[in-house]
């Protein structure tokens, strides 16, 4: 048995977790909304397999609660804002960036390019 502080995991915030990110709100102002850090968030997913269970839907929760809206046609700066939630909470499926892999030898030459000095 470890000595130390007591934990203040609850197991409703099971429930919590995925009704707040629900909203669209992060795992960060979730801990806010609970009087905890983020830290603790994270530390709860490791120590509670529950708890990281709810923490995964949450997540699915706030993609689509954050793509539904785009969906719903709002226009503006809320579009922008959504996009960019979008591209932080699913990177997966929301990102700009394409990676390319290649396979087999590559070949790199160098020229040397010596500046010449007036005589």
């Amino acid at each position: 048995m470890t000595a130390g502080r007591p934990t203040t995991y609850l197991p409703e915030y099971c429930d919590k977790i995925v009704e707040c990110m629900g909203r669209g709100l992060s795992k960060t102002a979730f801990a806010g909304e609970i009087g905890v850090c983020r830290e603790t968030i994270m530390n709860w997913s490791k120590e509670n397999p529950e708890f990281l269970g709810a923490v995964k839907r949450a997540e699915a929760a706030r993609v689509l609660f954050l793509e539904q809206r785009l969906i719903d046609g709002e226009t503006g700066p809320r579009v922008t804002s959504h996009i960019f939630a979008l591209k932080n909470a699913d990177p997966e499926e929301w990102r700009d960036k394409t990676e390319r892999e290649h396979s087999g030898a590559v070949s790199v030459n160098f020229t040397t390019v010596y500046e010449s000095k007036p005589d």
